[in-house]
């Protein structure tokens, strides 16, 4: 037997040691065309921008799905070894997710260069698509450490919110939807869908964020390549806030509701909001330090994990984005400007050092 071509053996171990959590670089540069959005008065060149990280995060997407789709054919050993591990098993999640989130880009973006019907229509297929992952990821994550007799506390991570953060992806685009198709039956599965990944998300997240919580605070912090997923933490309650502003228009229409009542209802999601936002704000603050801190105790070192930097911060800018364009505040728009600052920084930094261990194969290696 001849011995198997170097350049084939490589191309196979890329393929086997694909990290789930690739997709979160999808997630993070479709992030960057919502948060430059909500802030594009202030943004030179923010059509363009958009447009950009709008494409980049569409060619992300289908490059990686190659060794993606690979891997479930000829390697599922190592999907399962992926599926047992802790960390890596809750980062499945991140591929329905990129579906979702591009589709709230495009909601963006896509005016700039298609036709509303072409929009609304891919819009659809992506939110049904990324529902259907989402769900299946989440019940998989969790009933297979469910079973687990031998998990360790130690071994809870921030990372662990990435299944609830998936659920409650999908009313930000489910909202949308539910509007619309106002009067059909995708208006009626949009908004009812909506509600329902609202509920479960929602107590995913107290549920999960209880555990992970006891564990940072009795037990040694994670290791340092792990420090950015702290910042996941964030994620649930901006998205929160996002998702019951949303819902308002799209609660009006489809159940009918007077103006009074859906003017009470306004007032109220808005305090909700402020309130929602104030804690993500919170654990921006606390993230930071604590990654400083983490930085100091022992150097932080580069994994797909970094990207986690990315996404949690894009949420808080829109967050904040959507706020400021309600009660017009100076410090609402400061802080948005500059967690969009930091975001931008964030994200070269991530791609310089993403490529460069690509390029180097260290990314590969496990």
């Amino acid at each position: 037997m001849s011995p198997e071509n170097p350049k084939t053996a490589g191309n196979r171990n890329i393929v086997r040691t694909f990290s789930p959590g690739w997709y979160a670089s999808v997630m993070g540069t479709a992030v960057m065309v919502i948060a430059i959005f909500v802030f594009k008065d202030f943004v030179p060149f923010a059509n363009q921008l958009q447009l950009f990280f709008l494409a980049l995060s569409a060619l992300l997407f289908v490059t990686l799905s190659v060794p993606w789709f690979l891997r479930w054919g000829c390697c599922l050993d190592a999907i399962k070894e992926d599926f047992k591990h802790p960390v890596s098993a809750a980062f499945f999640s991140t591929m329905p997710i990129s579906l979702v989130v591009w589709g709230i880009a495009l909601e963006k973006a896509g005016p700039l260069f298609l036709s509303h019907t072409t929009i609304h229509e891919i819009m659809r297929v992506l939110w049904l698509l990324g529902g259907i992952g989402i769900g299946v990821f989440a019940i998989t994550f969790l009933a297979t450490y469910f079973g687990k007799k031998d998990l360790e506390w130690q071994a809870a991570n921030l990372g662990w919110l990435i299944p609830p953060v998936s659920v409650l992806i999908l009313p930000v685009l489910g909202s949308s939807l539910a509007v619309i198709y106002a009067g059909t039956a995708w208006g009626s599965l949009f908004l009812f869908g909506s509600l329902i990944s609202l509920g479960i998300g929602v107590f995913l997240y107290i549920f999960v964020a209880s555990t992970v919580f006891s564990r940072y605070l009795f037990h040694k912090l994670p290791p340092s390549h792990l420090a950015p997923t702290v910042l996941i933490g964030i994620t649930p309650t901006a998205i929160i806030e996002i998702i019951i502003i949303k819902l308002i228009p799209a609660l009006k229409i489809g159940l009918a509701l007077s103006d009074s009542t859906t003017e009470t209802l306004s007032i109220l999601a808005r305090i909700a909001g402020v309130s929602l936002w104030g804690f993500a704000f919170f654990w921006l603050l606390l993230a930071i330090v604590i990654t400083i801190l983490h930085h100091r105790w022992e150097k932080l070192t580069f994994a797909m994990s970094w990207w986690a930097f990315a996404f949690p911060l894009g949420a808080f800018v829109i967050a904040t984005g959507l706020l400021y364009s309600i009660f017009q505040i100076p410090f609402l728009m400061v802080v948005g400007l500059t967690c969009l600052t930091g975001l931008l920084l964030v994200w070269v930094v991530v791609v310089i050092m993403t490529i460069r261990q690509t390029i180097s194969g260290e990314i590969f290696k496990r």
